[in-house]
């Protein structure tokens, strides 16, 4: 007893453990001893049983003469004997099988031999042979189950012994457990229980020192957390703040309170957070009622019976405000393109309208212009004018601050950007492709930051295609609808992206045009806003495309919005 003492408690209890599961896998052995002794047994009982009903069908079917029943129940009566003699049987059912004064195997096959005699011959003798013995045969078959049934019941009742003796077994370990394991724990659980308790403070630090704002709500609203960060966030103190309820305007801007309690609401009903572990970007509110942006995610904890929900704020107003200054970058960048496309746009008209004038004027001074020739002169540079005019109209839609959403035909702003950068292609010798399967795909958003994207890719596509020395440089756009998708496919034959820099053409300053040509703010900004603007997908792969007949290969950006 002293050594048991001195060992640990997890050696105890292992020890312990290894006696119950011991004994647990002796009950299982045993019980899985009993069903199967129960199994052989009951075959070997049915198929003895099976003996003696068949021994005196075939006495009958003979007297009849119902020969098709007759053979096969020989047959029968054949193979349940030959399974029961391959059986292993004990010393008494050997002795009534193959010893005097039974011979209960002897018998038994005499009596298959003659019916099977009877079934080809029709012999009289084998048929007097079965009626004189099929009675004597069932008495003997009759004592052979019996002796089965006795030997049966034997084996289970030893075995329910077995079972009896592992269960006190079992029944003094545990009584052993409780006396010289459980009892001396106690002191370890206190001591567990205090180790928990200074767990539970410390996670209370790391909630206070966190940089994001922690606030806890439970099922009736009530804050339950208000942490330190939450505190310098919003304006309110812990003390303010804590065990009140979380349903007014404190610091859940009015537009976002409804939205916020049926949600929260719906949880505490149902168990179930919808919007578990999503991020969003929304806005908070200070106590002097500023609002400023957050990224916020929702978590779940259930305490009992008790369900919480842990809401992890972050302020996000310094990185807004670093959005915003790529976002100006970018329109300055794009505003740049934009100038170069204007000069290609307006240098034929220009020069169309210089060479008509000039020349009207010459002919005007020799007198050799008519009046009818004049006029088509002012209507041909009036043409021109317009011309130049709408341009700055398209350029001017371009670069409006205006981002309202609506329903927009995605063929014309494809349209509308090729418009733009079409002279700049001509000029350098690129055909722009367009195939629109569907011109009448619609989708909701704002027209003039889709168009940016356009034109985003497609300035790409004619600087790289300008950096390759190709006899052909093409570029193909696709209009068309996949499922509920509206899809904008725009490929170039320039080879393609590099594999090195495929996961970089995203990131934001990242180019490899010279500093003089690019910001590397193009893509970054094109995702941006089919991502965050549309809820679309913008992405890009090496692929190879036909047009005309001919096969190339190149970059292909896809743009996926779904449709209205």
């Amino acid at each position: 007893m002293t050594f048991f003492s001195s060992l640990s408690f997890t050696k105890k209890y292992s020890f312990a453990l290894s006696l119950i599961a011991a004994f647990s896998i002796l009950a299982f052995l045993n019980l899985t001893q009993i069903i199967k002794s129960q199994t052989h047994d009951g075959e070997i009982i049915n198929l003895s049983g099976r003996q003696r009903m068949l021994s005196q069908k075939i006495a009958l079917f003979a007297i009849h003469y119902k020969t098709k029943q007759l053979e096969k129940t020989i047959e029968l009566m054949d193979d349940s004997h030959k399974r029961l003699l391959a059986i292993p049987m004990t010393v008494e059912m050997k002795s009534i099988y193959f010893y005097k004064p039974m011979i209960l195997d002897e018998k038994v096959r005499a009596y298959i031999k003659n019916a099977k005699i009877f079934t080809q011959t029709r012999d009289g003798r084998s048929l007097t042979y079965m009626l004189r013995n099929s009675q004597n045969l069932l008495k003997d078959l009759d004592y052979a189950v019996s002796i089965y049934q006795s030997e049966a019941e034997s084996k289970i009742a030893n075995l329910h012994k077995n079972e009896f003796y592992i269960l006190l077994l079992t029944l003094t370990t545990l009584l052993f457990e409780a006396l010289f394991i459980f009892r001396p724990v106690n002191k370890s659980v206190k001591k567990k229980t205090q180790e928990l308790i200074s767990e539970k403070e410390y996670s209370d630090m790391i909630t206070q020192i966190n940089t994001n704002a922690i606030v806890a709500v439970d099922e009736n609203f009530e804050i339950l957390t208000f942490n330190k960060s939450a505190e310098q966030m919003f304006g309110f103190s812990a003390q303010e703040m804590l065990h009140t309820k979380l349903i007014d305007d404190r610091i859940i801007p009015l537009k976002f309170l409804k939205q916020h309690n049926k949600g929260l609401g719906s949880y505490i009903k149902t168990g179930e957070l919808k919007n578990r572990d999503v991020v969003f970007e929304l806005e908070g509110q200070h106590k002097d009622k500023t609002l400023f942006p957050i990224r916020i995610s929702f978590g779940t904890k259930v305490e009992g019976d008790k369900k919480v929900v842990v809401a992890n704020i972050q302020n996000i107003t310094s990185e807004k405000d670093k959005d915003n200054l790529i976002i100006q970058q970018s329109r300055f960048a794009a505003m740049g393109e934009m100038i170069g496309n204007i000069a290609h746009q307006w240098r034929q008209p220009l020069s169309s309208i210089s060479a008509t004038a000039t020349g009207a004027r010459i002919r005007y001074k020799n007198k050799m212009i008519s009046d009818g020739e004049l006029d088509d002169t002012f209507v041909k540079i009036k043409n021109h004018t317009q011309f130049l005019s709408k341009t700055i109209d398209d350029f001017r839609d371009f670069f409006s601050q205006d981002r309202k959403k609506e329903n927009i035909n995605i063929n014309e702003v494809v349209s509308q950007s090729i418009s733009l950068v079409e002279a700049a292609y001509v000029s350098n010798n690129i055909r722009l492709h367009v195939q629109a399967t569907d011109k009448s795909i619609v989708i909701n958003g704002s027209s003039s930051e889709l168009a940016q994207v356009f034109l985003n890719i497609l300035n790409n596509a004619k600087d790289i295609l300008n950096e390759k020395d190709l006899e052909d440089r093409v570029v193909l756009v696709e209009i068309f609808q996949d499922n509920q998708d509206a899809v904008v496919r725009i490929v170039d034959n320039a080879g393609g992206i590099p594999e090195d820099i495929q996961l970089k053409i995203y990131e934001p300053y990242f180019t490899t045009k010279h500093k003089s040509q690019g910001t590397g703010i193009g893509l970054f900004m094109s995702k941006k806003i089919i991502e965050q603007h549309f809820n679309g997908m913008l992405y890009s792969q090496n692929k190879e495309f036909e047009v005309d007949g001919k096969k190339y290969f190149g970059a292909e950006f896809n743009i996926r919005i779904k449709h209205t």
